[in-house]
């Protein structure tokens, strides 16, 4: 843990020193009614941030679920048409056994219209025992997201995920099932039904893993959310590992937000914790 608490410590203190733009949120978040159309107008936001239920987009979304409010879990299609973002991410795994490992990773995602979504990641990771620790490129993954309704058109705002993986030499795919929305007026929720596995002729080598993630969040106020996530993970070794804790969200402006996630493992399959934090920018 005294891993991550460092590495957060830096990020925190680079983030409050830098200089940021207020002004965002284009191409989509004012809406005027024509007819049975909708005209989407440029604001330009110069001091207060936009409510996180405001509602953005083609898709009738609220502000929210365009952020990753849940490192754990995923909600619905993050970019209305035409609009993109950066990830960077730090996933810090704490081993019972052994030292932390700091998986990294570079995001970038993108609205293509049609409540799809594409996302591009980068993956590195620095690893090792001692004086043999090292920084090493993984491999690359996409992802495709399908809403399959516009938003609260349909119960849970049901969303399939594909994600494509080439990671340490071999392919893998992890399909999933999204489902998230609005639990009361200041509280959110998001629940996903994962399957993982290599693409392998025989399932010894699949390595085949079936998980389901749910978070839960109180937005306090246009600057912070909190909340918690809880973490199910089965797989063909016949190890299963639960995960809780907390999670916070501080959007720094309109454009940039940081996103922490602390999960203590509950059982001894399970990592000691599992440790995450976001920076995001939407460009």
């Amino acid at each position: 843990m005294k891993n991550f608490f460092l590495l957060l410590t830096l990020i925190l203190a680079e983030a409050a020193s830098a200089q940021y733009s207020n002004s965002v949120i284009s191409k989509a978040v004012e809406k005027k009614h024509n007819d049975s159309s909708f005209v989407f107008n440029e604001v330009l936001v110069e001091a207060t941030k936009l409510s996180l239920q405001t509602k953005v987009g083609e898709y009738d979304q609220p502000l929210w679920s365009t952020m990753r409010m849940f490192p754990s879990t995923r909600v619905y299609v993050m970019n209305p048409p035409g609009t993109a973002m950066y990830e960077k991410w730090f996933d810090i795994r704490d081993r019972r056994d052994g030292p932390a490992q700091i998986r990294m990773r570079d995001e970038f995602t993108v609205g293509l219209g049609n409540r799809l979504q594409l996302d591009l990641y980068s993956h590195t990771v620095y690893d090792g025992e001692g004086d043999m620790k090292d920084f090493d490129w993984r491999g690359f993954s996409f992802e495709f997201r399908y809403a399959l309704a516009d938003w609260g058109k349909l119960p849970g705002n049901p969303t399939l995920y594909w994600e494509t993986k080439m990671l340490d030499g071999g392919w893998g795919i992890e399909p999933k099932l999204l489902l998230g929305g609005l639990a009361t007026e200041s509280s959110i929720w998001g629940l996903n039904i994962i399957y993982e596995g290599n693409i392998k002729p025989t399932r010894e080598a699949q390595h085949r893993e079936y998980a389901a993630t749910g978070s839960y969040a109180w937005i306090i106020n246009n600057d912070f959310t909190i909340g918690f996530s809880g973490m199910y993970r089965n797989n063909d070794f016949n190890t299963v590992e639960y995960y809780i804790g907390p999670l916070v969200q501080y959007r720094i402006n309109n454009k940039a937000y940081i996103t922490v996630e602390s999960i203590p493992g509950l059982n001894q399959d399970s990592k000691a914790s599992r440790n995450t934090i976001i920076i995001a920018w939407r460009l």
